[in-house]
């Protein structure tokens, strides 16, 4: 394992692993070109439509084929070369982004055109992002994994801090067009980033043992093998309940900002942006402490704080009076998140086998977006309906519920096994 002669801080050991740091810096630019992506896109679409349902559809479209793709995304990162799997899937990012701009260009407005490039979009990430959470175990030895997770979450929201902010401001300036083509270019230094990689020095996995795992029968024996293994590990299935809870309310309504922004705060697209880069600064701003103090805390009791602490920044939005109220609220909701994500998302990998880390990962992509096609439509309708801010309201209430219903009835317990 290749480390940097140089100190990163004690708070962040895993970034003087090369392979990582490699690894971390070309994800937060790729990430930042894909919420340059996703913000943009979903001003097209309102712009396009000027309905709440409409952007509700473009989220359904955007994250089905990660449900429809979990059980091969997961036999492939247990199978596959991880590192030569997200070179591919990062080029097929790029491209599907360079469709979008070209599709602006040329006059496309039909909502449907768009919403077939989204699901485009969510084909590709159906295939990576349990290959992306695997892949950072295989960068830095187990005693840093915890580190390495954190630090993966916050760049993450490092660029949901940027990247939204970097679309708001080109899409106000020079059109959204620019936006779609810029977003394309900033996936080009990840793949000069993996290429990098020294993958005779990364920690594999011993995958002789699945051989027989081959052919459609094979993947969906190997997948359903590994859902009896998580419905008999007590904190892998309590991390991806909880995980699957609180994405149900908080994806679908990170994704409705744009009507926040129109319809009830009255700005520009720049500060419609700036608004949605708000998580990513709270998460950015709570880092520090989420890899340093928080790192020390109980996973149940860390869990059940930032449950209530996302349930306050939810239902503030809801009830928030001015545009700069708004945007705090959204910071909690960014610090919370970066605290939850980051603490489930190391229940399940250290509690994990190596050899069934790929498919164990698909799963709990599964608990993160498994319900949140759905839940697109659901928020979509219920905006159209009753409006945005009794809907998010309601929202922050089911997540204190959730909150002290996981609690009440013991089940936070089960993530403290192995702490």
């Amino acid at each position: 394992m290749a480390y940097f002669k140089s100190s990163h801080g004690t708070r962040f050991p895993a970034l003087r692993v090369r392979n990582y740091w490699l690894f971390w810096i070309g994800g937060l630019i790729s990430n930042n070109g894909r919420w340059v992506n996703q913000v943009t896109s979903a001003y097209v679409i309102y712009q396009i439509t000027g309905s709440a349902a409409w952007v509700g559809v473009t989220g359904f479209a955007n994250f089905i084929p990660m449900l429809i793709f979990n059980p091969i995304s997961g036999h492939i990162s247990d199978t596959r070369e991880r590192c030569q799997v997200l070179l591919i899937t990062q080029g097929c990012y790029a491209c599907v982004a360079v469709l979008m701009t070209f599709s602006w260009l040329v006059g496309m407005r039909s909502p449907v055109g768009w919403v077939l490039l989204f699901f485009a979009g969510g084909c590709v990430a159906g295939i990576q992002l349990p290959v992306w959470q695997a892949f950072v175990a295989e960068c830095v030895p187990r005693e840093l994994l915890s580190n390495a997770i954190t630090l993966n979450s916050t760049q993450f929201n490092a660029a949901r801090t940027i990247g939204p902010a970097l679309g708001g401001v080109i899409i106000g300036t020079i059109g959204a067009g620019w936006a779609l083509f810029i977003s394309a270019l900033l996936y080009g230094p990840v793949l000069g980033c993996l290429a990098s990689i020294d993958r005779t020095s990364l920690n594999r996995p011993d995958r002789s043992h699945l051989k027989h795992y081959q052919g459609i029968r094979g993947v969906l024996g190997g997948y359903g093998a590994s859902v009896r293994y998580v419905l008999h590990s007590p904190g892998i299935r309590t991390a991806i309940v909880t995980i699957a809870i609180i994405t149900t309310v908080a994806i679908p309504l990170t994704h409705q900002v744009v009507v926040f922004a129109e319809e009830v705060f009255e700005v520009s697209p720049f500060w419609f942006g700036l608004l949605a880069s708000a998580q990513g600064i709270g998460a950015v701003i709570s880092a520090p402490v989420v890899a340093g103090e928080l790192g020390q805390v109980r996973r149940s009791k860390l869990q059940f704080y930032a449950i209530l602490g996302y349930a306050a920044g939810v239902a503030g939005l809801g009830f928030a009076p001015t545009y700069w109220v708004g945007f705090l609220c959204l910071g909690v909701i960014g610090a919370m998140h970066l605290a939850s994500a980051s603490n489930l998302n190391s229940v399940v990998q250290l509690q994990v086998e190596d050899s069934r880390r790929g498919r164990v990962m698909a799963i709990y992509v599964m608990g993160v977006l498994g319900t949140t096609p759905f839940a697109h439509l659901l928020m979509g309708w219920l905006f159209s309906v009753f409006g945005p801010r009794p809907v998010v309201v309601g929202g922050g209430g089911l997540l204190f519920f959730s909150a002290v219903f996981l609690a009440g009835t013991g089940r936070l317990k089960r993530l403290d096994a192995g702490q």
